[in-house]
């Protein structure tokens, strides 16, 4: 069975001194400093935080950490997180929209609904993380490894995609909608009821028995 490609992800730069950020006044205090004064918000360590429909959007994250925090229904329109590591976190139904990530990792998450449109997504992992129902339309996604993920129900549609490598990931009837998936290695993931135009899967690596199940598409019949 032919291997994943090599992709080779830049992990985020994190200082080992981080101030804690433990509470929604704290957390609120920092947010007002950093819209009145246009500057990033960096070398912060959240954790624990509990919050519903909270406005980060257009503010900028830098070297730092998000540790076991709820942050639902939340605004991250056009955010700006570079140099993040996001672990144990549940970002559900949050929207990312035009949002810009460098050099992020998403660890053992809950990102079940989230809203990548239009975002640009780099240098990025998501390991043992939900992303059922999300949406990446016409996101640019390049230098990603998506590593036993639940991708299931998700809408790729109209994306750039660029080195990216998918193990062990579900993509049962995720929709790929005008998505070019030539290069892209399926062998290890679980893409039963797919929706995929015939065009997108040109050179797509698949292994025998999911070549047999594409083929459905073409309302062929394999004995």
């Amino acid at each position: 069975m032919k291997k994943n490609p090599v992709v080779r992800i830049t992990p985020p730069e994190l200082s080992t001194c981080l101030e804690p950020i433990r509470n929604e006044i704290e957390l609120n205090v920092l947010l007002d400093w950093a819209r009145a004064e246009e500057l990033d918000i960096e070398g912060k360590h959240f954790k624990d935080l509990n919050l519903t429909e909270i406005d980060f959007s257009q503010l900028s994250f830098r070297n730092s950490i998000f540790e076991n925090c709820s942050f639902i229904h939340c605004n991250f329109e056009k955010i700006d997180f570079r140099d993040l590591r996001l672990q144990s976190c549940n970002l559900s139904n949050s929207d990312f929209t035009d949002g810009f990530f460098n050099r992020c990792e998403f660890v053992l998450g809950k990102l079940i609904g989230v809203d990548f449109h239009q975002a640009l997504l780099q240098n990025i992992l998501f390991t043992d993380t939900n992303l059922q129902y999300g949406n990446f339309s016409k996101a640019t996604i390049k230098e990603i490894k998506i590593d036993e993920c639940d991708l299931s129900h998700t809408t790729i549609s109209e994306c750039k995609l660029s080195k990216i490598v998918f193990d062990r990931v579900n993509l049962k009837t995720a929709s790929f909608f005008k998505t070019p998936l030539k290069g892209l290695d399926f062998t290890t993931s679980q893409i039963d009821g797919i929706s995929v135009s015939l065009e997108a899967l040109n050179g797509a690596i698949v292994s025998s028995f999911q070549a047999a199940e594409l083929a459905k598409l073409l309302g062929l019949i394999v004995r």
